[in-house]
This record gives structure tokens, C-alpha cells and sequence, in this order.
């Protein structure tokens, strides 16, 4: 986890209860271009796409008027955005508590961008890494793509900002690898994340993992998953979060979305939708809450921005101590 100060601690705290009080969102993804040098297997970006190109003030504008916990870099490949710097120092000067993250392939990331981004405002970033070898190329279509990162992970956990994390996508065809992949983060020096697939951006629902067989065998991962957590592996996802993500397989949705509420995306039009999933176009939060969120009835999702936004206060807490502990 990232090294952050006790006094923006408290603070980070206190607006996370804030707005979980009032009712705002406590993570705002910023997805600055739908565009990606990749063509993941379970993502239905990756084809050029015509955008507005809008310019740093505009998401930093919106970052300001939403107030969230988290505020969440990404895309589409957000590297991709030459003035990738700008936004996040525009963004970052008009707030010094939240917590600013970036989601990236990799694949055009290296030390001095790393650098430039730290010193802009970023506290963590997020490499998606779904295999613990050269299928990583493959799925996401990306040249070297694991070989790149075997490079240039430890290099930028040498550091010693533990500020990277490898953030892994859990399906049908990878779950058996976790504990693999947990070891590359441990040989990389940094820590790992997992999160669960969903159908619902390419309709394709092979990448659940859905029968009998394979969640029996979820369940063993999963249990050697907490074995090497209570052994030092960095290991961020809790055991709640693990055996949510059992459920969420194994009875297919996780209800009560909180989209709207908990969490948004503000996409490259500077607009608001409400996911990555459905991306409907509204001015204002109110606008979207009375719109979508009032009559959301979709359940056939649990990402990541879902999970670390739904948990109750009690949770946050319980797992950030977990986290505090484990470093």
C-alpha cells in the first residue's frame, strides 16, 4: 500500500465516513480516453474510437465538484494521453487528502513516467496482470507484455514507495494460477489484488467460473490464497473480499448495486455514467441517480471498484487495519 502520512490518514478517513453519510461516492473512476493499445479477451474496448481530446481543467473540474475517497486514473490505457502528467498534477492541485490511482497495462509505462506521475500526485499504480507468463501476451494482444513488466516492476519497487500492485482479473481460465501469480508479485516486490470477471461489456461467459468442478476448486485457491496471506505474501484482498468473490461465482450477480451512489465513472466527454458496464451519458450526479440509479436492478457484476465501495463503514475499517498490519 502506498505511504501515506497519519494526518492525511485521519483526513482520508473522515471523508470517506462523510460521504458515505451524505450519500456520495467514495471512488470516481476517470476514464480520460476509451481508446487502448491493447484488445483484452474480456474487454470490449481496445478499437479506435473518435473522443473530444477535453483538457486537464475539465477533469479536474469534476474531481472537485464530486469530492470523492478514491479517485481512480484509467481508461481505456490512460497512458496513452500525452498530457497524462497534466491531469493528474491539475486534478491533485485542487486536493491534497484523496487517494489517486492509476490503472494501466503497462505496456508504454517505464521509470520516468513512473516518476513524473509520483511527483504529479499519484499514490498507487495499478498493472493489470492476469497470467504468470507469456499467456498475458496473448490475452491482452500486447507485444511482450509480461516480459516488459518482469522488468520494469521491481525496478520500480526498488523505490521503495510500495506504491505498485499487480491487479488480477479472476476467470474461468486463470483462477487455477492465483497462487502463482501471488508469488511473481512476491518475486516483483510488490503487492497483488484480485478481482472478479463479469459478461456483461462482451457477452462472453465462458471466462466464469460457474460449474460445480471449477468452484469446488476456487474454494482450495482460495483457502491456499489466505494460507500464503497469514504467510507474508502482500496479498491485498481480505479473506471477506476472497470468499465474496466464491459467492458471486457460485450464485451468479451480487445485488444491491450501489452505482451512482458508492461509485461513478466520468468519461472522456466529461460526462457521468455509471459504471464501466453501462455507459449512459448524464450531466449532473443528481441527473444520474434519478435516472439510473433509483431503478437499477442490474446484480451481474462484483469488480473491484464495487467491492472496496459497497463495504459497510465497519468493513473499510476492519480492512484497512489489515492492511496497516500487514506492512
Amino acid at each position: 500500500m502506498p505511504q501515506i502520512s497519519s494526518g492525511r490518514g485521519a483526513r482520508i478517513a473522515g471523508r470517506t465516513l462523510k460521504n458515505i453519510i451524505l450519500g456520495r461516492p467514495i471512488s470516481i473512476s476517470f476514464e480520460i480516453t476509451y481508446n487502448c493499445n491493447a484488445n483484452c479477451k474480456h474487454c470490449d474496448l481496445g478499437d479506435y474510437r473518435e473522443e473530444p481530446h477535453l483538457g486537464p481543467e475539465v477533469f479536474a473540474d469534476r474531481f472537485e465538484e464530486l469530492n470523492p475517497v478514491v479517485a481512480q486514473i484509467s481508461g481505456g490505457e490512460p497512458t496513452l494521453r500525452k498530457d497524462l502528467v497534466d491531469i493528474v498534477r491539475e486534478m491533485r492541485s485542487r486536493d491534497p487528502v484523496a487517494v489517486f490511482v492509476i490503472t494501466t497495462n503497462a505496456q508504454i509505462l517505464n521509470e520516468e513516467k513512473y516518476l513524473q506521475l509520483r511527483e504529479a500526485g499519484i499514490d498507487q499504480f495499478s498493472l493489470s496482470l492476469d497470467y504468470p507468463d507469456e499467456r498475458q501476451n496473448e490475452f491482452r494482444q500486447l507485444r511482450n507484455n509480461f516480459e516488459h513488466m518482469a522488468q520494469l516492476v521491481p525496478k520500480l519497487a526498488s523505490y521503495g514507495n510500495k506504491d505498485v500492485i499487480l491487479a488480477c482479473v479472476v476467470q474461468s481460465d486463470n483462477f487455477r494460477d492465483l497462487p502463482r501469480i501471488a508469488e511473481v508479485a512476491k518475486k516483483w516486490g510488490v503487492a497483488v489484488n484480485f478481482s472478479t470477471y463479469n459478461s456483461l461489456r462482451t457477452g462472453n461467459t465462458d471466462y466464469l467460473v460457474n460449474s460445480d468442478g471449477d468452484l469446488n476448486e476456487l474454494e482450495v485457491v482460495v483457502e491456499q490464497l489466505l494460507e500464503m496471506q497469514r504467510d507474508g505474501y502482500s496479498i491485498l484482498s481480505s479473506e471477506w473480499t476472497l470468499r465474496q468473490m466464491i459467492r458471486f461465482f457460485r450464485d451468479g450477480y451480487q445485488p444491491n448495486c450501489m452505482a451512482g451512489k458508492r461509485f461513478l465513472i466520468v468519461n472522456p466527454w466529461g460526462k457521468l455514467t455509471p459504471c464501466g458496464m453501462f455507459r449512459e451519458m448524464y450531466d449532473s450526479r443528481e441527473e444520474l441517480v434519478e435516472k439510473f440509479t433509483r431503478h437499477n436492478k442490474c446484480n451481474k457484476c462484483y469488480t473491484a471498484i464495487r467491492v472496496n465501495s459497497e463495504k459497510t463503514l465497519s468493513r473499510l475499517l476492519l480492512d484497512a487495519l489489515r492492511v496497516i498490519r500487514q506492512k
